[in-house]
């Protein structure tokens, strides 16, 4: 995106619909971020986009609020697109996130209007991270976020950009070790029920034989059902983080529900704090552990339950988190 004014293109979303940025010049004189890179300075942008509306997956359940991790896929979607096409990083590159947060203070913005799609406009600041001859190796993310023009949220993100051969490398590493363990079940064992995760569709359930809830402590099994919605691999061979957030947000539900009795068709995510260790390989089996806080109130009077989640993979951690969940009136 380059000219004397700002600049916007749209992309498809993953959820449906097109994304569409625009990029928001420092001064009429510039011609886009690649001067800004190389001043050393933030470049920022405009995203907007329509919620998922009527997803297979994103709409599944009592739609009583809009999917937190929805506007956390459409930032991660954006990242390598804007690294490898307005701020010359080799096309070769891979970009990977490996930290995600987003925070939501105030639930009733993110409150679902039946028969209704919602706008999300997210304001992206951007910071090259350790550039080299103007080219930067990483990028740092602020955004702030609206629905329909009210103020719902702001998050960070952190994206680096791998040569193909660490890509590479950190690849084989990651399969190596997922094959040391054992296979993933032909079919999941006692699912939950949809309810339990704010789902209505058995086919959207990730999560299966939870063990008894003790001292706040809970985990289960993963496994991404045949023919779920969403694609099970990307292009690369790899579980996509979609998936790894959905798994993340059905485990929180869960476990806050069957801890504190907060009622999972009236509970959102307010806040979600990701950390990516590795890749999630396809086949082989998937266990999340989440251990929940004390139940407290918000500012608001909704009654809400820190969870801490960790997701492993033949006995190695590919991700950590921390999350909020909220229980609407």
């Amino acid at each position: 995106m380059s000219g004397d004014g700002p600049s916007s293109a749209g992309t498809p979303a993953a959820g449906g619909g097109t994304l569409r940025l625009v990029h928001r010049a420092r001064t009429w004189d510039q011609p886009g971020p690649s001067s800004e890179v190389a001043d050393g300075g933030e470049a920022e942008f405009v995203l907007s986009g329509e919620l998922p509306h009527g997803h297979p997956v994103f709409g599944d359940g009592p739609r009583r609020f809009h999917d937190l991790q929805a506007g956390a896929e459409m930032v991660r979607e954006i990242g390598e697109f804007l690294g490898q096409s307005l701020f010359r990083i080799p096309a070769d590159r891979t970009g990977i996130f490996y930290r995600f947060t987003l925070a939501a203070p105030d639930i009733c913005a993110w409150r679902a209007e039946a028969g209704r799609a919602a706008l999300l406009t997210t304001f992206l600041r951007v910071r090259p991270d350790k550039v080299i001859d103007g080219v930067p190796r990483a990028l740092e993310f602020r955004t702030d976020l609206q629905i329909d023009d009210v103020p719902c949220g702001t998050g960070t993100a952190n994206v680096v950009f791998l040569p193909p051969v660490v890509y590479r490398n950190h690849l084989a590493h990651g399969r190596t070790s997922a094959q040391a363990g054992p296979p993933e079940p032909v079919a999941p064992l006692s699912p939950v029920d949809p309810w339990e995760v704010g789902r209505t569709r058995p086919g959207n359930v990730l999560v299966h034989g939870p063990s008894r809830p003790a001292h706040g402590r809970l985990s289960v099994g993963v496994s991404v059902p045949a023919g779920w919605p969403l694609p099970a691999t990307t292009a690369h061979g790899h579980v996509p983080a979609a998936v790894q957030l959905e798994a993340l947000r059905q485990t929180a539900l869960l476990c806050a529900g069957r801890t504190h009795r907060l009622a999972p068709d009236r509970c959102t995510l307010s806040s979600l704090e990701v950390h990516f260790r590795g890749y999630v390989e396809p086949g082989t089996h998937l266990r999340c552990a989440a251990v929940a806080g004390p139940c407290a109130r918000d500012t608001t009077g909704h009654r809400q339950a820190p969870v801490t989640l960790t997701l492993a993979q033949a006995g190695r951690t590919v991700l950590e988190a921390v999350t909020t969940v909220v229980e609407d009136f």
